[in-house]
């Protein structure tokens, strides 16, 4: 089946918006001695797609991953899972945002422990209510409309721009023109020019990962359970037994210890223990 022009053309743009965001995320990497992870070759992990298992076991293929601890060799521990999104029409960014979510949290509820950043890059059309979707659910979101990207591109004597109504053969006109190996420099102008005039978002994308990662404790809150488990055949008499309860039996033993860790940026991690040793390892690991 042949692939149609504007879905080469869209491959190409997406894949250049890719490539353009590593810098500013790998840049950050460096300076905070992170392992960042994307698509290649890496003696840690099989294959080049950076894919990690969540909560119920399925794998997901990501596109960028912080690691602390990591190098080419071991996977580190995740402190950022960052999607990127590129689409040209509104109506496909509901969809895009609801798989973005459906692979991220998951595998955050596995790392529980260490609350890792989630972030997207969103760059094309995307609507208001998709983009404040992520931020309701806890993404930090960079967007950069699509009429920045074209700008960027016209200003170095490139055309990517395209709607519904352009033509199969315009299409693959302007994929042709634009994909040309001899259009190595102009591109590289046009990625220095979309990091400068989209510089004041990525900064603030940059500076909500920075925040998030130094981020302190603000609270600990300890609360061991002991109590002795004591099953009822109905609700009658559960209810029965909660309104006659006065004190705990000298006979209780310790259950759990849940532990509530809030910190300054208004996050926090909640977990539960079933021993005194697991919960001070679990704090050592935040000092």
């Amino acid at each position: 089946m042949a692939t149609s022009p504007s879905h080469t053309l869209g491959e190409f743009i997406g894949s250049f918006f890719e490539d353009l965001m590593k810098k500013p995320i790998s840049e950050f990497a460096t300076t905070e001695n992170l392992y960042f992870d994307s698509a290649g070759v890496r003696k840690a992990r099989p294959g080049k797609k950076v894919t990690w298992t969540d909560v119920h076991g399925s794998r997901h293929d990501l596109d960028f991953v912080l690691e602390q601890g990591g190098t080419d060799a071991v996977i580190g521990n995740p402190v950022a899972f960052i999607e990127l999104a590129w689409r040209r029409y509104t109506k496909h960014s509901k969809n895009k945002v609801q798989e973005i979510e459906g692979a991220v949290n998951p595998i955050c509820e596995k790392y529980t422990l260490h609350k890792p950043f989630k972030g997207a890059i969103l760059s094309g059309q995307f609507t208001d209510s998709s983009i404040n979707q992520l931020k309701r659910d806890d993404f930090h979101v960079l967007y950069i409309p699509f009429e920045k990207l074209v700008q960027a591109f016209k200003k170095h004597g490139l055309d990517i721009d395209f709607d519904e109504k352009t033509s199969e053969a315009e299409l693959k006109k302007k994929y042709m023109a634009v994909s040309k190996a001899s259009n190595r420099k102009k591109l590289d102008a046009v990625r220095k020019e979309i990091l400068s005039v989209c510089g004041a978002e990525i900064s603030q994308f940059i500076n909500e990962l920075s925040a998030y990662y130094h981020r302190k404790i603000r609270t600990i809150a300890v609360l061991p359970l002991h109590g002795t488990k004591t099953e009822m055949p109905d609700i009658d008499a559960a209810i029965d037994f909660i309104s006659g309860y006065t004190a705990m039996p000298v006979t209780a033993s310790l259950e759990y210890i849940e532990i509530f860790v809030t910190y300054n940026d208004g996050s926090f991690i909640q977990c539960q223990f079933k021993d005194k040793g697991q919960a001070i390892a679990f704090l050592e690991r935040l000092r």
